[in-house]
C-alpha cells in the first residue's frame, strides 16, 4: 500500500512538473491565439495585449484590453481573461483556487503590477509572455510581484518570457505611433500664450505659501 501510495505520489509530481515546462509546440499553439486576441485589441483602438488561460489543454479564460471601450483603467487583458475563469469555475461547481493552480496563463506583454498582483492572490503558477513591460512590469522589469518574498499575497509564480517578443513590441509602436482618440486633449499653459506685441510674460512667486502670479511687461 505504501508503495502504491508513493508511485501515486510520483506520478502527481512528474505530472506537476510537466505541466510547468510547456513543450515549444504548446507554447507557440497557445501564444498564436494570444496575439491573435492582441491584434484584435488593436484593430479596436485599444493597446494591443492578449491572453489566455490555459487549464488542461483547454482554453478557460481568453481577454484582451478593453480599457478605451469600457472607460476602465483596469479592464487589462489579463484582468477580463481572469473574470471568465471564475465564471468558469462558478458554473461547473469548481473550486477557483485549484483550477487557478493548474493553469498557465499565455500573454503578449509582460504583465503589469496590479496584474502580476491579481496572479499571485489567485495562485497561478506559470506566466509566458512576449515583449517586456518597462514601464509597469510586474514580473521583474518595473518591480519582481511574480518572485519576491510578499507576505500574505497568494504565491509567487514561474514566467518564461521573449516568446515572439519582437512582433509584440512592434504591435504596441504601431498603436502609439496612430493617434488615441481617447486620449484627453492637451492643455495649453497661461506661459505659453503669445502676449500683445513688444511685451514678455514674468511669472512672480513671493514665497512658498503664494500663489504663482502673472503679468505683462513691455520690453521697451
Amino acid at each position: 500500500m505504501k508503495k502504491l501510495m508513493e508511485m501515486q505520489a510520483d506520478g502527481v509530481e512528474h505530472e506537476k512538473s510537466d505541466f510547468l515546462q510547456p513543450l515549444d509546440s504548446e507554447i507557440q499553439t497557445w501564444m498564436s491565439k494570444a496575439f491573435d486576441m492582441a491584434l484584435e485589441a488593436l484593430e479596436n483602438g485599444e493597446v494591443p495585449v492578449g491572453c489566455l488561460m490555459v487549464y488542461n489543454n483547454e482554453i478557460i479564460g481568453k481577454g484582451r484590453n478593453e480599457v478605451n471601450e469600457t472607460k476602465n483603467a483596469t479592464r487589462h487583458a489579463e484582468m477580463v481573461a481572469l473574470d471568465q475563469v471564475l465564471d468558469w469555475c462558478r458554473f461547473r461547481d469548481k473550486d477557483p483556487k485549484e483550477v487557478c493552480e493548474h493553469t498557465v496563463l499565455y500573454v503578449t506583454v509582460e504583465p503589469c503590477i496590479m496584474c502580476a498582483a491579481a496572479l499571485r492572490l489567485l495562485h497561478i503558477p506559470l506566466v509566458v509572455y512576449g515583449c517586456k513591460n518597462e514601464r509597469f512590469g510586474g514580473c521583474g522589469s518595473v518591480l519582481d510581484v511574480s518572485s519576491d518574498h510578499l507576505p500574505h499575497t497568494g504565491t509567487s509564480f514561474k514566467c518564461v518570457a521573449g516568446y515572439r517578443a519582437e512582433e509584440a513590441v512592434e504591435m504596441l509602436k504601431t498603436f502609439y505611433k496612430q493617434e488615441n482618440p481617447n486620449a484627453p486633449k492637451p492643455k495649453v499653459r497661461k506661459d505659453l500664450i503669445s502676449p500683445p506685441d513688444g511685451a514678455v510674460v514674468i511669472q512672480v512667486k513671493r514665497g512658498p505659501q503664494d500663489e504663482e502670479r502673472e503679468t505683462i511687461a513691455s520690453l521697451s
